[in-house]
């Protein structure tokens, strides 16, 4: 579980870093169409990974807890209490 934690925060980080880059090249004072086009692909294809990160952490907690807490619990403590989560598990 660590691992996937530790992967999903730095999938979040980059994310963050491509949106911001997207952001940048659209709203600079010379905007670049090309490059936020090549931001946003990144940006889409780590949002992509940042979900699956997020599905098998909720599928990680349902496993540790034998199914006591369901797959849809999970993913809402990933989502609402994630700083719990993390200071459980990471």
């Amino acid at each position: 579980m660590k691992e996937i934690l530790k992967k999903l925060r730095d999938r979040e980080a980059a994310l963050e870093m491509y949106e911001e880059a997207v952001d940048y090249w659209l709203n600079s004072p010379e905007p670049n169409q090309e490059k936020a086009d090549y931001y946003e692909g990144l940006a889409d294809d780590t949002y992509e990974e940042v979900y699956n990160l997020f599905q098998q952490a909720a599928d990680r907690i349902v496993s540790i807890t034998a199914g006591q807490i369901d797959k849809i619990t999970a993913m809402r403590m990933m989502r609402v209490k994630r700083d719990a989560v993390e200071r459980l598990f990471g």
